[in-house]
């Protein structure tokens, strides 16, 4: 496993913030890395959402895209 190195950035000025920034800080690395698992086959997004306890992230995607919206995106071509 790697450590973004945002993170580290991060925890190089820690000692002079605010604990709340460095926390706000680092809480938004971690969710940007989350999410982009999410989305890295947007296939299995609506299940892993579910999965994970993110039902209402889930339901408002398809109440915005519709339902198995994930289906009807367009892949990109391979070659």
């Amino acid at each position: 496993m790697s450590i973004d190195p945002r993170l580290i950035d991060i925890g190089t000025t820690a000692d002079e913030r605010e604990p709340v920034a460095v926390y706000e800080d680092q809480v938004t690395v971690i969710v940007d890395n989350l999410m982009a698992a999410y989305w890295r086959d947007p296939r299995s997004t609506d299940t892993m959402l579910r999965r994970d306890g993110h039902v209402r992230t889930a339901d408002r995607l398809v109440e915005v895209f519709g339902p198995h919206w994930w289906e009807q995106l367009q892949t990109k071509k391979e070659g």
